[in-house]
């Protein structure tokens, strides 16, 4: 796979040079997510959109695909389609977290947890979520701590399109810095195309755009969304 737990605090840039383009780039209420196909997986990668850093990593995959994670200093390869369950209560007791239906949440380091998910019925590993723990918490892939309220984020919604979405085998990555009014005011390159000239001028025709402005607790609110253009 190209996609490995490396990816975590680097620029999702450099993910898309190594994975290529993603399939999906979606700015949602819980997060900033860019899809690849990976050598048979489905990998969502969270992002964050002030530094347009990978925060979190979601990886769906079926034997014999692996995914090599740094635990308790140790580098463990995990087996999706033959890892189990059991495997994972008895090696991983160590640094154990959360334990919920079919799921299990591993405390990597302050800051870092590891959510491994199993089939119910055959209790192999589906399912790895990795990234930093509020990102976890805010996606839904760990329990909201009982001493901290919900994040209560909207993101913005586009309410009109200046550039429509074309279906080309080129595509631009861009960050759209949106103000608390849904008018933009920034349009960031964050993954360029192979038509330069097309690039510099999408900050111009994506600056027409309007949108409704993203929200925190019902209050309207500056917000990033990224968006990938086809052409």
């Amino acid at each position: 796979m190209c996609v490995t737990a490396a990816a975590l605090s680097a620029p999702i840039a450099a993910l898309v040079r190594r994975c290529g383009t993603p399939v999906r780039v979606a700015s949602s209420d819980d997060g900033n997510h860019f899809g690849f196909l990976d050598d048979g997986a489905s990998v969502d990668a969270v992002v964050d959109p002030d530094r347009d850093l990978v925060r979190a990593l979601d990886v769906r995959g079926r034997a014999p695909l692996t995914f090599t994670v740094n635990i308790d200093g140790s580098a463990r390869t995990l087996a999706f389609g033959t890892y189990t369950l059991a495997q994972a209560e008895a090696g991983l007791a160590g640094v154990a977290d959360n334990a919920f239906a079919s799921n299990r949440a591993y405390r990597l380091d302050d800051a870092r947890e590891l959510v491994l998910s199993f089939d119910p019925a055959t209790q192999r590993l589906t399912r790895i979520a990795i990234g930093e723990r509020a990102t976890l918490v805010r996606l839904g892939d760990l329990p909201q701590p009982i001493d901290e309220p919900p994040f209560p984020y909207a993101a913005p919604v586009l309410k009109r399109n200046a550039l429509a979405d074309g279906s080309g085998a080129q595509a631009t990555i861009v960050r759209l810095d949106i103000d608390a009014a849904g008018i933009v005011r920034a349009v960031t390159v964050v993954v360029a195309s192979d038509d330069p000239a097309f690039d510099a001028a999408l900050p111009r025709r994506l600056g027409d755009d309007v949108y409704a402005p993203a929200r925190l607790g019902g209050r309207p609110i500056a917000g990033s969304v990224f968006r990938e253009v086809r052409h």
